[in-house]
Parts: C-alpha cells; structure tokens; sequence
C-alpha cells in the first residue's frame, strides 16, 4: 500500500458500463487517499443519474469533450465500448492529460501504430488498463520459471473461459467484439510474458461456438520461440468442463493450478535422487525386456499462493499513481501492449472474424 503525503490524483471517469461504473469506480473507492473521482461522462442519463447519489461533488457530463474541457480533471479513464477507444484515446491525448484506457485499448494493429505516434507526442502520457499482470497464479507461475526446479520448461499451457451465450454488443464485430478482444489480449500480454523472447513460430484458430453474435468465442494461439519453449492458449466461450488455468512442463516436472485454486500442484524428479547414467544403443533389445527401465522418484506437493501474489487485481491502480505522481516507469510498457495487437492481427488475417 502506497503512503504519501501528495493530493490525490483527479479522475475522469468516461463509459459507466461494466468497466467503468461497476469496476473501475469500485476499485478506485480503494484508494481514496490515491485518487478523487471528480467528473464522468455518458451520453445515457441513467447512468450519469447513478453516480449522483454515490459521488455528490462528482461533475456528469453528456458530451467527451466537455469532461476533456474539464480543468479539474488530470487523469481521463477510458471505459467505452471497444469501437471508440481509438477515437477516445486520440482525443484526450490532445488535451496532454494523463489517459488511462480499458483494454483492449485498440481493435487492431493499424489503429495501435496511430495510438503510438499520438502517444509519444503527448509525451508518454498514455496507460493500458491490464490488472491480469497483477494475477496471483500468473506470478506464481512466473517465480516457478525462475527457480528452476522443473528442468528445462518446454511447453506451458494456458487455459481461459467459461460456458457463456453472450448476446450483448461484445459478440458483434463492428462493434470491437470477440473473445478475442473482450479477454484475449489480456492472456496474450501474459503469454508473452511467460515467453520472454518473440515467438518465431506462431498458429491460431478461432471459431463461434456458443455467442449468439457474429464474433468468435473461442481463440487459440499456439507460439514458439528460438529456444524451443511453446506457449498454447486457449480461450473459450463454450468450456463446459474445469480445466486447470496454468499446466507448465518442464524436462523434470510439471506445475498445474486450477481456477480458484489457493494452491498450486507440483510433480517432479527429486533433486537429491540423480537419475542413472545412460546411453543410447543401436542395439535390438531382447524382446522381452522393458523399453528403458528405470526407476524414478517423484517428489509430489502442493504450493500455497504467496499471500501478498493473493489474487488483487486493483493493484494496478497503485502502478498509475506511480507513474503518474511519482515519475516511475508503467509496468505495462505501451510496444508490449503493440505487440499483443500486431500478433493479434497476424493471427486473424486470414480468418473469417478479422
């Protein structure tokens, strides 16, 4: 928790919907002492008329550029529809305000390029909203790449989704929806991540399963890199079964951890038992012997997530106050939020949801 003496920074809040009324204005009550909800905007009254009762000093707007001509505000949080973001986030950099924008922040690669150039003129002054980076399993399954007990990592599998039948706007593609927008971008950023280099081999898929748009909800991304690590991610609308989020395989073990779960399993060779020395043979073996036999000792146990990894997506919020307030460098570095956007692309080219 971040300590300071300085006021807090103002925010505009634009988009009530399920990001911006129900999330975001949940999380920042937080932190009051980070941050002053001071002005919203929506074109719909009913949802500028919920805000009065919960934020009486709180200025509503009707109109972007009236809460942008707003002098009060130093933050603009971007919570509309996927299909304004582009033209949202252009706006308020002009105003050389500080601008926080819900991911996806853009629908494409091209639009992502123009986001760029606006934001280095602003001078760096835009945030892409990505509270996963701050998921719990996800930074377990960072510490257990670093610590080296599974061997030599080659595959980690990452799973995402749930049986859903959507029929609101994030179905309909002219409107910025699909799974693989609305969540894939997310779980890429993480993907990456967990890559560390860029993939030099990639394959995807996508499909409408179970939406009642014409979007797809289902997404998979299968990457490989120099060093031969394969990162597979799959999300999914039409998951009927529990699967775990995060399987990691390595050359002497295995991590797995499910949805919910307060802890992770691991399976792996015991570091204290050295495996027998070996060498191949192009010898034909007896036909009654074993394939290779050998007798393995597997250390099987359980790993509690760290209580301070605990799942706390609202996190992020401190890393804007610090980068805002305090000059420190934004974890989520806007060429890596690019990047998920030109794979993204790249992927859906040739697909009939591009």
């Amino acid at each position: 928790m971040i300590q300071t003496t300085r006021p807090p920074i103002r925010v505009g809040i634009v988009g009530l919907g399920r990001a911006g009324f129900e999330t975001h204005c949940a999380e920042l009550e937080l932190y009051p002492h980070l941050f002053r909800i001071v002005a919203v905007c929506d074109p719909i009254k009913e949802r500028r008329d919920l805000v009065a009762p919960r934020y009486p000093a709180c200025r509503a707007y009707r109109r972007f550029e009236d809460l942008l001509a707003d002098t009060t505000v130093e933050l603009v949080d971007i919570a509309t529809r996927t299909d304004d973001h582009l033209a949202h986030v252009m706006m308020a950099l002009k105003t050389q305000k500080w601008v926080q924008v819900e991911r996806p922040f853009c629908c494409d690669y091209e639009q992502a390029l123009m986001i760029r150039a606006a934001a280095i003129k602003s001078g760096n002054r835009l945030l892409v909203r990505n509270p996963y980076r701050f998921e719990a399993p996800f930074l377990q399954v960072k510490e257990i790449l670093d610590a080296h007990l599974l061997g030599e990592i080659y595959n980690i599998n990452m799973r995402r989704g749930a049986y859903e039948r959507r029929d609101d706007w994030q179905v309909i593609k002219r409107c910025g929806g699909g799974i693989t927008l609305t969540h894939g971008t997310e779980f890429l950023d993480q993907a990456l991540e967990l890559l560390k280099t860029p993939p030099v081999k990639i394959w995807a898929d996508f499909k409408r399963v179970v939406a009642v748009g014409d979007a797809e909800d289902y997404f998979r991304i299968l990457m490989r890199n120099l060093a031969g690590l394969t990162v597979d991610l799959e999300v999914s609308g039409g998951r009927i079964s529990e699967v775990p989020l995060f399987v990691v395989t390595g050359s002497r073990g295995e991590y797995s951890i499910m949805p919910n779960a307060g802890e992770a399993k691991l399976r792996y060779l015991d570091p204290d038992k050295p495996l027998d020395r070996r060498r191949s043979s192009v010898k034909v073996p007896p036909l009654d012997s074993q394939v290779s036999p050998e007798t393995f000792h597997w250390v099987e146990s359980t790993l509690p997530l760290n209580r301070d990894l605990k799942t706390d997506l609202t996190q992020i919020w401190e890393y804007v106050y610090s980068t805002v307030r305090e000059n420190k460098p934004y974890p989520i570095p806007l060429d890596h939020a690019i990047e998920v956007m030109r794979l993204l692309s790249l992927a859906k080219k040739d697909s009939p949801f591009a």
